[in-house]
């Protein structure tokens, strides 16, 4: 009884201190943020599913439902995190699209809190504040927090990391450098790479500021047993790699960083290595903008000014930075999505310099009470610096709105479903012909199991195998019947957006239709969507 007494009088006390570091910045953070989470929200279920998602939103519906064995063998090639948070989601709300893309909402909106914590900590409250603002409009990061993928994730556990193991370096508490390695663990099963980035920046920041503890663990790691600890994880990681090897999967993983698909190879190679990213992370393309111009411009000269002025907690953003520009860099297969764990860098780095800016005008005008020309200069300046800050802002936002406007057409994926798996035997199957981005074999499985939980994964299938969009297909007419017939298929699904012509080809889908007419044995049954975005259902009958 005692020991529940003093439990509780620990938590009160522990309640009341935390509301009493409860500020105005902080509550002035609580408010945007809710406010934030909640315009994300918006129709968040209505822009078309993305190839990268879907593994996330089968994979939550298999943990969801129990089918372990299944997700192992469909999906475990994926980090599981996300789909472990998917699956809680649709156990609370139902599975969706919408319940799925929430996550990556959720954590969006904690990574402000982090980004604040970590510019308080590094600076003081205004800069922690301005921080998390403009780090929460970049378009990159809005347009991330609207589908279910693994980026906004990854930038909270990454950045929790980052702020324990800096506070680590400043006050020495074991329980600081035991949070950071616990996200690390953590971050490690949301992307693999992690598990290069993190311990790089660890090892480099030992290196910097606690040489010697990094000595004396060094030479620890040669004695028992910390010696036979990692003998035995280098023999456990040696016969994982083996059976990985065997199965052919550690070749695919190694595909993947290296090359992608024949488009990411292409884009890889759009600008010179060393500046792909600098130019990337601002210029995907004409459109889209992961960071707006001219923020991105801000955050360069915040940079900047935090080589110039070589302090602790500059320097130890700058490795940050250094760390994940470098390592992604050096990796053939690239997109701006990779190196989203850097942008919180940006968003403080861009909001010290204006503050800096700002103190050193206001600092000008409070000098030079008796020089009107100086008084006047520094109140013009701070308005013009006040005018580039709400000018930034507004042009993100806008960009992150035409971002969202451009990918804002639905894909009728679940009706064309519903209508090719209604009385569908369970010895026969559907096949998505030429598969994109918007719209292939796991999309139409999703559906179909979300409706079913009996489905065959086996039942819905893909020709060709790869995505139409990023490799060039050889679509074969004849083969495509052969298969057909032999998977005794009785709907075939073509999914037409404009006069798109697939990767490294003119062949459009308009082209597969006309060849599947031209064998006599496929009918159109049915279409879904409107013209110019929709969906062909063929039947297919192998005795005409």
């Amino acid at each position: 009884m005692q020991l529940f007494t003093n439990w509780k009088r620990s938590l009160g006390i522990s309640f009341l201190h935390r509301l009493r570091r409860l500020d105005k910045w902080r509550l002035c953070l609580i408010v945007y943020a809710i406010t934030y989470g909640c315009i994300l929200a918006i129709n968040l279920s209505s822009a078309a599913m993305e190839w990268d998602e879907v593994s996330h939103f089968t994979g939550g519906l298999l943990l969801s439902r129990g089918q372990f064995g299944t997700w192992i063998t469909t999906n475990s090639l994926y980090p599981p995190i996300y789909d472990v948070f998917a699956a809680f989601y649709y156990l609370i709300i139902g599975p969706s699209v919408f319940a799925a893309r929430l996550v990556a909402d959720t954590f969006s909106v904690l990574s402000l809190f982090v980004v604040f914590e970590i510019g308080n900590r590094l600076y003081d409250k205004r800069t922690a504040l301005v921080s998390a603002l403009l780090f929460s409009v970049m378009p990159g990061i809005i347009w991330l927090s609207r589908l279910a993928m693994i980026e906004t994730m990854l930038i909270f556990i990454f950045s929790v990391s980052m702020l324990f193991f800096f506070s680590w370096l400043r006050t020495n508490q074991e329980r600081d450098r035991i949070i950071s390695v616990a996200a690390f663990a953590v971050g490690v099963a949301v992307k693999y790479q992690v598990l290069v980035v993190v311990p790089l920046i660890m090892l480099l920041g030992m290196f910097f500021w606690k040489r010697d503890y990094l000595k004396t663990q060094l030479r620890s790691c040669l004695r028992l047993p910390r010696l036979a600890v990692i003998a035995l994880t280098i023999g456990v990681a040696a016969i994982i790699l083996y059976e990985l090897s065997t199965s052919g999967i550690l070749s695919l993983l190694i595909y993947t960083i290296r090359e992608g698909t024949a488009q990411k190879a292409f884009y890889s190679q759009q600008y010179p290595m060393p500046i792909f990213y600098f130019v990337e992370m601002t210029w995907f393309n004409n459109i889209v903008q992961p960071i707006s111009l001219l923020l991105y411009l801000i955050a360069l000269g915040g940079i900047g000014l935090m080589v110039y002025r070589r302090k602790r907690e500059d320097k130890f953003l700058l490795l940050w930075f250094a760390v994940v520009y470098v390592v992604f860099t050096l990796i053939p297969n690239k997109d701006w999505r990779y190196v989203t764990i850097a942008f919180p860098v940006l968003a403080i780095s861009a909001s010290t310099l204006l503050l800096a800016s700002f103190d050193k005008l206001k600092k000008i005008g409070a000098t030079a009470e008796k020089n009107l020309t100086k008084r006047t200069v520094s109140k013009i300046g701070a308005g013009l610096l006040v005018a580039l800050v709400a000018t930034g802002f507004v042009y993100s936002c806008v960009n992150a709105y035409n971002w969202q406007v451009q990918n804002g057409f639905q894909v009728p994926v679940e009706q064309a479903t519903n209508f090719a798996t209604k009385n569908l035997s369970e010895n026969q199957s559907i096949v998505v012909a030429c598969p994109v981005n918007s719209f292939n074999q796991y999309m139409v499985w999703f559906y179909s199991y979300l409706k079913n939980p009996n489905q065959n994964y086996s039942q819905v299938w893909q020709y060709p195998s790869l995505a139409a969009d990023a490799y060039t297909p050889d679509f074969n007419v004849s083969q495509f019947s052969m298969l057909s017939q032999q998977h005794n298929v009785k709907y075939v699904l073509i999914y037409e957006f404009g006069d798109l012509q697939y990767f490294g080809s003119t062949l459009t889908a308009q082209d597969v239709c006309g060849s599947l007419n031209q064998t006599g044995k496929f009918t159109l049954q049915a279409t879904f969507g409107n013209q110019a975005n929709r969906i062909f259902i063929y039947s297919y009958s192998p005795q005409k």
